[in-house]
C-alpha cells in the first residue's frame, strides 16, 4: 500500500468514525455560541494530542494488552461515565450562573481570559477523547489493524496515517461548529441556555450508558 492509499483510508475511515455522535461533539456543538467558527479546531487539537499519545502507545503493544485484559476496557467506561457527568454538571453550573453567548462583535478574544478559556476547551476536547470508552475499542481493533498496515510502508506510514486521521476529524467537527456559529442569532438568551442544557443532559444519559456498560461487562472488544 503506497503513502496516497495509507492517507485516503485513514482519513475515509477516520471520516466514518469522526460523524457518529459522541461526547467530543457535544462538547463542539456546546461550546460554539461562546468560541465560534474555531471551535472545531480546538475541541480536534485536544483530541489530537491524546490520539498522538495513542499512536505513539499502539506502537509500544497497548492494543495487545488491552485485548488480552477486557476488564481494562470496563474500568475505562465506568471512569470514563464518572468523567462525562463531571462535564454535564459544570455546564448546569455555567447555566446557573447566567451564561450567555457572547456576540461576535465582542473583542474578547484578544483578552487573557479568552486565551484561558480556549486552554480550557483544548482540555475539555481531550477529557471528551478519553471518557469514551468505545473510542480505545475502535484504537485498539480498527485504529491498530490500520496502524500496523500503515507500517508496511516504513517510518514514513504512521505520521502520514496519523495526518490523515487528524485531518478527517478536522474537516468534520470544523463544518459542523461553523454552520452552528453561523446561526448564532438564534441561539441567543434563553436558546443559547437550552442548547447547553440539552448537551448536558445527553452527556448525563452517555455517561449512565457507560457505566452500566463498564459494570454489567456488555462492552468489550469482540
Amino acid at each position: 500500500m503506497n503513502l496516497f492509499e495509507i492517507f485516503g483510508n485513514s482519513f475515509l475511515v477516520g471520516l466514518s468514525g469522526a460523524m457518529m455522535p459522541g461526547p467530543l461533539l457535544i462538547v463542539a456543538l456546546a461550546r460554539t455560541p461562546a468560541f465560534g467558527a474555531r471551535t472545531g479546531g480546538i475541541v480536534v487539537l485536544g483530541h489530537a494530542i491524546v490520539e498522538l499519545i495513542t499512536v505513539a502507545a499502539l506502537s509500544l503493544g497497548l492494543a495487545a494488552l488491552v485485548g488480552q485484559h477486557p476488564e481494562i476496557t470496563r474500568v475505562i467506561a465506568v471512569v470514563g461515565g464518572v468523567a462525562l457527568l463531571g462535564m454535564a454538571l459544570t455546564m448546569f453550573r455555567e447555566i446557573r450562573h447566567g451564561l450567555k453567548a457572547p456576540s461576535k462583535s465582542s473583542n474578547a478574544e484578544s483578552t487573557s481570559e479568552t486565551k484561558v478559556s480556549s486552554f480550557a476547551l483544548v482540555k475539555e476536547g481531550m477529557l471528551a477523547t478519553i471518557s469514551n470508552p468505545y473510542w480505545f475499542v475502535w484504537w485498539a481493533t480498527v485504529g491498530t489493524a490500520l496502524l500496523m498496515t500503515s507500517l508496511q510502508s516504513g517510518a514514513i506510514g504512521v505520521p502520514v496515517f496519523y495526518f490523515g486521521h487528524i485531518l478527517s476529524d478536522l474537516v468534520w467537527y470544523s463544518a459542523i461548529t461553523l454552520i452552528i456559529w453561523r446561526s448564532k442569532d438564534f441561539l441567543k438568551g434563553k436558546r443559547y441556555q437550552y442548547l447547553i442544557s440539552a448537551c448536558a443532559i445527553f452527556l448525563i444519559w452517555l455517561a449512565g450508558w457507560f457505566i452500566y456498560q463498564g459494570l454489567t461487562g456488555i462492552i468489550s472488544l469482540d
